[in-house]
């Protein structure tokens, strides 16, 4: 009987031994740890882990878009989005801290890698990468222009940097920090905006002889205007020649020419007839031609061949100064009043051998400056005449016409 009571007992400790050991347990069911049935309940189910990826990022993004992305149930900690070959692209993380915009431009036609470090809901950082395309500027919106003096060119000492673009540029400012001179050595200079389709460079002196230059256009994904856009970068390399002056005086019909500051030779000249006097003021030597084809028509004076100025003529060594028609070229029709008498429609005639000596010389920006005439520049200068626009215009005026308002020095060469 006392043996069978203690069986009994036996089986109800082990019984209440077993019932405690199920119910203190782990919460992830692999029934190990230890404590009771009190702790486990407080502690309650662990908490998830959510992954982490990057949301928002495409194959590419359209040109002029920044890049957005965010990183759900994440804390961005860093961000690092670089071009091919490139600096990283700025931008902010958004007040959510889950989220990212960039700042600057992308480069159209460019690809870029991302990396960011973000953070998980139990502060584990975790490292997301990804890759994007950027979309090139579709024709319609792309901005193109033409550049003055060709790449390799030797040139004037007066020479400016022209650029002319194909579509009106409203964004100035924009366009006026991306375009880059250096020099060797360097000079002062400052961009000035002869019109909302051309911009010129120019020192604020006259280049020294022998300068190398170097222009940059970074213009590929700058905002030009109104879905208007850089769609490329440009580049040319020039050196400034001799310098070649030729100094006009319209009383004594003369042409003093120097170079590098020496007097070379003095000619004899016809400049306009009062009716047709040439400006004056400093020209720079806009391009040449071995003969040009001069009407009276074209030049706005008469169309009617009876009429006493009207004229048709090809004309030999032809060196323009103005695109409103003022030239210096042989003349051998007014070689009897050169040197005495101004008898031209306003271009400066020389003999058939002196013109053709100037023409031979002649280089883009070569100055050229009439003195003692009757008429003045200022119609040419109120239409933006290239041929007048640089050096007939007082220094604070030229910084005026900047976009950014300020000279500059050019950067090292």
């Amino acid at each position: 009987m006392r043996l069978r009571l203690t069986i009994r007992r036996a089986v109800l400790v082990l019984s209440a031994a077993m019932l405690l050991t199920s119910c203190s347990g782990s919460d992830d069911g692999d029934g190990g740890g230890s404590g009771d049935g009190a702790t486990a309940q407080a502690e309650g189910p662990k908490t998830q882990r959510a992954a982490l990826r990057l949301d928002g990022i495409t194959d590419e993004v359209a040109f002029g878009q920044p890049l957005a992305f965010t990183v759900p149930h994440g804390t961005i900690d860093s961000v690092e989005v670089t071009p091919e070959g490139g600096e990283p692209v700025e931008g902010q993380v958004g007040d959510d801290g889950s989220s990212w915009q960039s700042a600057a431009a992308l480069t159209p036609g460019a690809s870029y890698a991302v990396t960011v470090v973000a953070s998980d809901t139990l502060g584990a950082e975790h490292t997301l990468t990804d890759s994007f395309a950027v979309g090139p500027v579709p024709d319609a919106n792309r901005l193109t222009l033409s550049m003055q003096p060709a790449d390799g060119a030797v040139v004037g000492v007066g020479a400016p940097i022209t650029i002319r673009f194909d579509q009106e540029v409203t964004e100035r400012e924009n366009v006026e920090q991306a375009l880059h001179v250096a020099s060797n050595p360097q000079v002062e200079g400052t961009w000035h905006w002869v019109s909302s389709q051309e911009v010129h460079f120019r020192p604020k002196e006259y280049w020294p002889s022998g300068t190398q230059v170097r222009l940059d256009l970074a213009l590929n994904g700058v905002q030009a205007g109104p879905d208007l856009w850089g769609g490329r970068a440009y580049d040319l390399d020039f050196t400034v020649g001799k310098s070649q002056i030729a100094t006009v005086d319209a009383a004594t019909h003369t042409v003093s020419y120097s170079v590098d500051g020496t007097v070379a030779a003095t000619w004899d000249t016809s400049l306009g007839a009062p009716e047709f006097a040439t400006r004056n003021g400093t020209y720079i030597v806009l391009e040449k031609f071995e003969t040009r084809q001069m009407t009276s028509c074209n030049a706005n004076i008469t169309c009617d061949p009876a009429h006493p100025d009207y004229y048709d003529l090809e004309v030999p060594n032809s060196v323009r100064l103005t695109w409103s028609g003022t030239f210096v070229h042989s003349a051998s029709w007014s070689e009897g009043s050169q040197g005495s008498e101004n008898v031209s429609h306003g271009c400066i005639n020389l003999s058939a051998a002196n013109g053709a000596t100037f023409f031979q010389l002649a280089q883009y920006g070569d100055i050229v400056t009439v003195a003692n005439s009757t008429r003045g520049p200022e119609d040419l200068l109120q239409r933006g005449d290239p041929g007048m626009a640089d050096w007939n215009l007082s220094w604070d005026q030229l910084v005026a016409d900047s976009a950014l308002g300020a000279p500059i020095t050019t950067d090292a060469l």
